[in-house]
């Protein structure tokens, strides 16, 4: 009876062990820093990053080709935005701030957008439907630049300037991950800052009236606020961030919210809370990761507890059949298994 329950033990264990979630990593042959990805299935996915880097892959990572814009090796590629194996956008946070469109996988590129401003760094883009979306800049002044498209970003006009939120002289977001921007219902969008403030702005009407608030996290210097927002549905989702200087000295790292961003309250656990985290993304309506350079987290249970995961990794983009993965420093890229 003594040796059943022995063993009984021991399945138990490498059963638990086996029940944990894993990346699988893949050869691109590229050190660059990717911190834009955007995964269309679990065959197809894109990545940008340093040096003017573009990447896909149409086999589920086992292969990954060089699509990169030409002579843009001085470029860093931020955020990309993807509509299928063919269809994408690259956004160059700046000096100067570009944006590139190719409708043909990467052989030929367009340049639909152009900024040379002073102070201009875009930090993320983001789209309703195939036509319409919405970029913005830190802030040269005291507001934010923003920009938007209605024909899937072939070409681009600036929000009038009375429309414009007002923030703290040159606060701004954080190109760490491409998702501190994020659309949600038909006209919502939500944007994530820091420095000052961990300041969260949202539209209801494609960004021509905002309101402000904020999210309880680390915040009051430049390194400090909101890097990356998730949304289970138009109501309920969580912003998280801290200091990407200091990545096991933050403060409070992660907030939840049930009234659409309206308001925030401190959420996580002692096995998250304290680190810092560069984007967060839903899973399923009860499974959330969360990763930074360093390391990850992963909750069963919508946020209520979290485990750690094992990886390093800038972004995750999870694609609409439920494949999540992941891109980061020197080239590195990911596809998350869960046994």
């Amino acid at each position: 009876m003594k040796y059943i329950l022995i063993s009984l033990a021991v399945l138990a264990i490498c059963e638990g062990i086996k029940a944990q979630p894993y990346w699988e990593n893949f050869e691109t042959s590229s050190e660059a820093s990717l911190r834009g990805l955007h995964a269309i299935s679990a065959k197809v996915c894109w990545a940008s990053g340093s040096e003017g880097t573009v990447l896909r892959t149409r086999d589920g990572g086992k292969t990954w080709e060089d699509v990169s814009v030409p002579a843009s090796q001085e470029l860093l590629f931020r955020d990309i935005h993807a509509f299928g194996a063919d269809t994408a956008l690259v956004l160059s946070a700046g000096l100067p701030a570009l944006i590139y469109y190719t409708s043909d996988g990467g052989k030929n590129w367009l340049r639909t957008y152009e900024n040379n401003d002073a102070g201009i760094f875009f930090d993320a883009m983001d789209f309703w439907d195939q036509q319409r979306g919405i970029a913005f800049s830190d802030a040269p002044g005291n507001r934010l630049v923003l920009i938007e498209t209605q024909d899937g970003g072939k070409s681009w006009q600036h929000l009038p300037e009375s429309t414009l939120p007002k923030v703290a002289t040159g606060q701004g977001g954080f190109a760490a991950s491409g998702t501190c921007l994020r659309t949600l219902g038909p006209g919502k969008v939500i944007i994530g800052l820091g420095g000052p403030e961990a300041t969260v702005l949202l539209s209801e009407d494609y960004g021509r009236t905002w309101y402000k608030t904020s999210a309880p996290l680390d915040h009051g210097e430049a390194s400090k606020g909101i890097f990356s927002f998730a949304f289970r549905n138009e109501k309920e989702g969580f912003c998280t961030g801290g200091d990407y200087r200091a990545d096991s000295l933050t403060g409070f790292n992660i907030a939840r919210t049930t009234d659409g961003g309206r308001s925030w309250f401190v959420s996580g656990d002692e096995t998250i809370l304290g680190r810092y985290r560069s984007c967060i993304a839903y899973l399923n309506k009860d499974t959330l990761l969360t990763v930074s350079r360093n390391s990850g987290n992963y909750s069963l249970d919508a946020g209520e507890s979290w485990n750690e995961l094992e990886g390093g990794f800038y972004t995750i983009s999870v694609a609409k059949d439920g494949a999540a993965w992941a891109s980061g420093p020197a080239g590195s890229i990911a596809l998350l298994h869960f046994p």
